[in-house]
């Protein structure tokens, strides 16, 4: 009898374990260390070919109107204040200051007029924020390409008054948008693939975060540190504006 009840017990156990629910899976999402594109170069060259000078052309990127940007680079929420330099003849960069030491290049411009009465404009977006489609060449004749006219003549080199903290009266700060998506077209192409600046490729160096210095201005085509040729355009701080 006792062996029966042992026998009984044994077979009560294991069906009792075969019943349980079997050990469920976690479910675990792992997210991508690529940050979403925030910067569209296909707008940007639209705005380069309206643009009068590269004043303008840095408050159209930055009219959220225009949806040129979502780029936060410091953090803090907002829409990022974006700047254009000239650093030599038909060369344009924008520029994202991420602090009052450090700034990064979001975007090279190139514009060469050629015999035909046309000028090709290119556009190499920083990898690292604009997306797959990061390049942009095109040619426009010169009758259509009104900042055209500006790089031609005599001139000192734009560099903005503005500066991280220190922003036109006109800018706004402006909430980063849920959802951002870069607008592209037959002139867009991926020159390079997308990836971190920790092990830059030679197209990618000239992208790395940089720490920006005093530049001056000087006539068309070189720069001079003589004053007889600076103008609004050359200095780097000061005139009107507004510390935020």
């Amino acid at each position: 009898m006792k062996k029966i009840f042992i026998v009984l017990s044994a077979v009560a156990i294991l069906a009792a374990g075969c019943t349980q629910n079997p050990p469920q899976q976690n479910n675990v999402t792992i997210e991508s260390n690529n940050a979403p594109a925030g910067f569209d170069v296909n707008k940007l060259a639209q705005l380069v070919k309206t643009s009068t000078d590269p004043q303008t052309l840095e408050k159209a990127i930055n009219d959220p109107n225009n949806h040129v940007s979502n780029l936060d680079l410091d953090k803090d929420g907002n829409i990022d204040y974006l700047k254009v330099e000239e650093p030599s003849q038909n060369r344009l960069n924008v520029v994202d200051d991420v602090s009052d030491a450090d700034s990064v290049t979001i975007a090279h411009i190139k514009v060469d007029p050629t015999q035909n009465n046309t000028a090709d404009l290119s556009v190499q977006g920083n990898p690292n924020y604009v997306g797959n489609d990061n390049y942009y060449h095109s040619s426009f004749s010169l009758t259509d390409f009104l900042l055209l006219s500006y790089l031609m003549r005599p001139h000192a080199y734009y560099m903005p008054m503005y500066h991280y903290g220190y922003y036109p009266s006109y800018y706004t700060r402006t909430r980063t948008y849920t959802t951002f998506r870069p607008t592209t077209s037959s002139a867009m192409s991926t020159r390079s693939s997308r990836s971190s600046l920790s092990s830059p490729s030679r197209s990618q160096r000239s992208f790395s975060t940089r720490s920006p210095s005093t530049v001056r201005s000087g006539g068309f085509g070189h720069s001079s540190s003589s004053s007889s040729g600076r103008s609004s355009f050359g200095r780097s701080r000061g005139g009107f504006g507004r510390r935020r």
